[in-house]
């Protein structure tokens, strides 16, 4: 993700993982740096994540990945 970009509010319907490779990402009220690991429970909501920096992530979801506009709901 380049800096500045936002994934808006949002949940999903499978457990999800993710790892930051390099950057700083903030998310809710934490900000994650490079080798961080977090997990969301499927169907949780989640704070919207901003790039403060260039970002790599790594995320891992047991199912698709569905859509990300808030206006949408995931279909799985």
């Amino acid at each position: 993700m380049k800096a500045g970009t936002m994934i808006p509010i949002h949940t999903h319907h499978k457990d999800e993982y993710v790892y930051v490779i390099k950057g700083v990402v903030e998310t809710g009220e934490k900000t994650c740096a490079a080798e961080i690991f977090w997990f969301t429970p499927a169907h949780i909501q989640q704070e919207p994540h901003i790039a403060i920096t260039d970002v790599e992530i790594l995320t891992i979801r047991l199912g698709p990945m569905g859509v990300f506009e808030s206006s949408v709901a995931d279909p799985l």
